[in-house]
């Protein structure tokens, strides 16, 4: 009798045990169907497609192309809606390279000036304004203007708007940001600004120090430039809204994150395939982010002329390339800049009479993790 009952509680037990496998598998389908599901609002076929096509920098090393995952997203100023993987519609406000660390998960963000004067990857536009790059040729121009002057190979662009940015702040219950006095009036002019454009309404913002900034909020927060040092200050609190987002978003709860998701991905323009997006996404709660700093870090803002308009060059651009890889990429000691680089910033030296005048003393800023120095 003893012998039977062992042999069927242990037969129960294996029953039990496929049933839970089961079980397990059935969860891991559902979810693998969800998020799936999630991503089919957002995947591009063609924009995908492209991104096989776009042209990467020839010094790029074994060390950045293995050890690092290198992506750009584009913050488009773009007010009346219209395909974001397509040109002519928007400029890109904000341009942020991030470089991934794919052993350590460690994420740094580099701002490049909307302003930044650069050779435009596209027949005939010459030298400009890299945030004219997205409207003249969209998301693959602007890639390749970023591979091109910069020595980078990326591939993989996300680009979101006013409103994505909006609703993604929202979705997570607001971000914290270190507001100062000096900030208070232009960002409450920006928030009428946002109120119009995307119809969300908001509350202004009345005094200075650390809060919670609703999305509308923290989204014209970001756009603050006319106070401190220009764009250059702009971009920091550009990555101090992004930074205060990530550490929200690891602190939140699968329901706050499947609305964020139901929020942002048909606002979302990108190219990366689902596969790609369901790799970085598996270790979301793992990225820590890093350092932050803008480029060029040694410039001069001059203006030239009617046409082009008050730029910021690098001074010059071959030395500035040379820090941003050592920032971006500080295991790379193969990297030799490309002549391709080398020529650029000659032309661009010869074209705005600015030379080299890079050392640490004279950098716009020094690498920074949260908003509160800005």
């Amino acid at each position: 009798m003893k012998k039977t009952r062992k042999k069927k509680n242990k037969k129960l037990g294996l029953i039990l045990l496929v049933e839970v496998l089961v079980l397990v598998a059935l969860i891991v389908g559902f979810a693998w169907y969800y998020v799936n599901s999630k991503l089919d609002k957002i995947v591009d076929t063609e924009a995908e497609e492209q991104s096989e096509n776009i042209d990467v920098s020839d010094a790029v090393t074994d060390v950045m192309a293995d050890k690092y995952k290198t992506i750009a997203l584009f913050g488009l100023d773009a007010r009346e809606g219209g395909d974001m993987n397509k040109a002519g519609t928007a400029h890109s406000d904000a341009i942020i390279i991030a470089s991934i660390n794919n052993e350590t998960k460690e994420v740094k963000l580099a701002s490049v000036y909307r302003d930044c004067f650069l050779e435009i990857a596209k027949d005939g536009a010459g030298t400009q304004k890299v945030t004219h790059a997205y409207i003249l040729g969209g998301p693959t121009c602007s890639v390749e203007t970023l591979n091109k002057n910069l020595d980078l190979n990326i591939t993989d662009y996300v680009s979101v708007d006013f409103t994505a940015l909006t609703k993604a702040i929202d979705a997570l219950g607001g971000v914290t940001i270190n507001v100062k006095e000096k900030e208070l009036n232009n960002l409450n002019h920006n928030i009428e600004e946002q109120v119009q454009v995307t119809g969300i309404a908001s509350d202004g913002v009345w005094s200075a120090g650390e809060q919670t900034l609703n999305g509308t909020q923290a989204t014209a927060y970001a756009r603050i430039r006319k106070v401190g040092n220009g764009d250059f200050e702009r971009t920091q609190r550009q990555r101090a809204v992004v930074t205060a987002m990530v550490k929200k978003a690891k602190q939140s709860d699968l329901s706050t994150i499947n609305n964020l998701l139901d929020e942002i991905i048909p606002l979302v323009a990108t190219n990366m395939s689902k596969s790609e997006i369901l790799s970085l996404a598996k270790n979301t709660f793992s990225y820590e982010l890093a350092d932050n700093i803008g480029f060029p870090l040694s410039n001069t803002t001059p203006t030239l002329g009617k046409q082009k308009g008050s730029v910021v060059v690098p001074a010059d651009l071959l030395s500035n390339v040379k820090h941003l890889h050592g920032f971006l990429y500080p295991e790379d000691t193969e990297y030799t800049p490309s002549d391709e680089v080398q020529r650029i910033s000659a032309a661009i030296t010869n074209e705005t009479g600015v030379y080299d005048m890079f050392t640490e003393e004279k950098s716009t800023e020094e690498p920074t993790q949260t908003n509160s120095g800005n």
